[in-house]
């Protein structure tokens, strides 16, 4: 590991495990991966974590396939080459959200409940996502914009059905770092997206708003992340 990751990125995702209670020892950690950067990622700096930590736990990689075949080839022999178990599930939905009025939102939905079914079944008992700083705020905007509430996702929330914790520890990591660290370390990608909603719905409008705003601020991801947290509003952190 390069020294000054610490500074750049690692030093962060501490700040989120210990503020939020994200990992404990013995931990079994079930990661979603998309076979885009963010995914990769948070496989690469927990693994680094584990590493250069007192933590002791146990991480295993999933991708949920929808029926587009993304080739993640490439991701589950880096998986391999660093000792971290690789899980796949084919569940062939695209056929039917495809027709639907809002497919990003089953995609998402169908995609979550399957994680959170197989984590049960297999003894996970904390599920991992990559969303970043940038994917807070964009889902903090897209809530005001959209549906006129307060709200975006939480570090670290609870799964009753499945009786599972829902942890994201890349929450004060920018989205720009992860695509410098990504590229720098030539982390393997899924080849392909095949899906016809990439980049055609309203959360990437929103992150071309977003860009907009930091032409103006450069630090307004930093300042709304300041402002979730100061925040009491229960549907808040």
């Amino acid at each position: 590991m390069k020294k000054w990751y610490n500074k750049l990125f690692l030093n962060d995702i501490r700040k989120a495990v210990e503020k939020y209670a994200l990992i404990k020892d013995g931990d079994n950690i079930l990661i979603g991966l998309s076979g885009g950067k963010d995914s990769i990622f948070l496989i690469y700096v927990l693994n680094l974590l584990k590493e250069n930590s007192y933590l002791d736990f146990n991480i295993t990689g999933i991708h949920i396939d929808i029926g587009i075949n993304i080739d993640m080839s490439r991701i589950e022999d880096y998986l391999d080459s660093i000792s971290i178990p690789y899980l796949y599930k084919n569940i062939n939905i695209k056929d039917s959200i495809f027709k639907g009025k809002n497919p990003c939102y089953l995609c998402a939905k169908m995609k979550r409940g399957t994680i959170a079914r197989i984590s049960k079944e297999r003894g996970f008992n904390k599920i991992a996502y990559g969303h970043h700083m940038t994917d807070v705020v964009n889902t903090f905007l897209l809530n005001i914009i959209y549906t006129g509430q307060f709200h975006t996702f939480k570090p670290n929330s609870y799964n009753n059905k499945h009786q599972l914790h829902l942890i994201r520890p890349l929450i004060y990591v920018k989205e720009e770092i992860i695509q410098k660290v990504v590229v720098d370390e030539n982390l393997p990608l899924g080849i392909g997206n095949p899906c016809p909603y990439d980049k055609k719905n309203k959360r990437n409008e929103i992150t071309m708003l977003m860009e907009d705003i930091k032409k103006r601020y450069p630090d307004f991801e930093e300042k709304a992340i300041n402002a979730i947290e100061s925040s009491h509003y229960k549907n808040l952190w």
